[in-house]
């Protein structure tokens, strides 16, 4: 339990998936517009189809939405508290970059 919501969650990871998926319905949509619109004999079964893949882009539009907005919100409520309770240091006190033979 010590470590972060944002550390625990990979919201890269989460927006890769759901980027694919949104790419991957749209597409498969447009395939269904084109082969019901081109007079197939199976084309209620290709409409069917079609109807499934736009509740899929939907939701994964939806969740893009909504996982980049608490990504960013986390990350600025984050940035906030760290800046705010830490004092930035410079130098570290250990920096073996110092010369100490100049006298």
């Amino acid at each position: 339990m010590s470590e972060r919501l944002v550390d625990r969650v990979n919201f890269a990871k989460i927006v890769t998936a759901l980027a694919i998926v949104f790419g991957i319905s749209l597409g498969m949509c447009g395939l269904t517009f084109l082969v019901s619109v081109g007079g197939s004999s199976r084309a209620g079964f290709f409409m069917s189809l079609g109807v499934l893949e736009l509740v899929v882009m939907g939701l994964s539009a939806a969740g893009l939405i909504l996982t980049v907005v608490v990504w960013v919100t986390l990350a600025v409520i984050v940035s906030l508290r760290e800046t705010s309770s830490q004092p930035q240091k410079r130098f570290d006190d250990g920096d073996d970059t110092k010369r100490n033979d100049q006298k």
